[in-house]
């Protein structure tokens, strides 16, 4: 039923040729039939709109997302964005499987970004099966070669050990959660997208040295179509933009770790 059609139902007049008189009986059994007939109408009709905003908006999926896509939200100060199936696949944690379209790109590219700012990458047997997931191979060793050199260096500046685990009686916390992007340049073998994102980062503990904080950055990644999938080529990572902190008091570090290990990492899509 959409939101256009009246919410109450209309009796008509009696025709005036109608003769005067008691109106006739009616059978209970046929009237209780009528009023399931009419709540089965509404239910149908209810679950026939519902279907249409889940799925009405596909354009762009291939043929087998046809039954997975949801509805489309709104973006701030634009169109309606296009609906995009979340992957329901994985490798090695993280999800693959896009649509070779621009709302496609924009899901892998935020889906990348949550890998890559994770915990994991500060593990180099994990670290190396994400960088292979996410990475075009033509350019995967090269990647891999620069991101086991930065989060070597990394491992050092949160004191954690030389395997990335954290110190004993602390929990290392660090994750990524896209805020929006958008979509430099597309085409259907390449594309350049921006997720401004903010980042959590730090030890939670006694005797933490370097205590969970707020990170907001900009990473410009760039996809290609490889083998029916987007693949990270290059990247890119600049600072902000970045609001002003302090409106609420922060939580303590026994808060910040429970909601760590309570809390699973978000799958995006466009």
């Amino acid at each position: 039923m959409s939101d256009e059609e009246p919410a109450t139902r209309t009796r008509l007049p009696r025709p005036t040729s109608a003769p005067e008189g008691p109106e006739p009986r009616r059978n209970p059994i046929l009237s209780g039939i009528g009023v399931v007939v009419v709540i089965a109408v509404v239910i149908v009709s209810l679950l026939f709109a519902a279907n249409r905003s889940d799925h009405g908006n596909g354009n762009g999926s291939t043929a087998g997302d046809a039954g997975k896509t949801s509805a489309a939200p709104q973006a701030p100060g634009g169109p309606p964005l296009s609906a995009a199936q979340v992957p329901e696949r994985t490798e090695s944690g993280v999800p693959v499987g896009y649509p070779q379209t621009a709302e496609g790109a924009q899901s892998a590219a935020s889906n990348f970004v949550v890998a890559y700012g994770s915990a994991r990458m500060f593990r180099a047997t994990t670290r190396t099966a994400i960088i292979g997931t996410i990475t075009d191979p033509a350019v995967r060793d090269g990647l891999l070669a620069r991101t086991d050199q930065v989060f070597r260096a990394q491992t050092t500046t949160f004191g954690l050990q030389a395997d990335g685990a954290p110190p004993k009686g602390q929990t290392f916390v660090c994750r990524a959660v896209p805020m929006g992007t958008k979509s430099v340049s597309y085409s259907a073998t390449s594309a350049t997208v921006e997720v401004w994102s903010v980042g959590v980062v730090g030890l939670a503990g006694t005797g933490s040295t370097k205590p969970v904080a707020e990170a907001w950055n900009t990473t410009t990644m760039r996809l290609s179509w490889v083998n029916g999938d987007w693949k990270m080529s290059e990247f890119g990572q600049k600072e902000g933009p970045t609001p002003i902190s302090g409106l609420q008091d922060p939580s303590s570090a026994t808060d910040i770790a429970k909601a760590d290990g309570e809390f699973g990492e978000l799958r995006h899509a466009r």
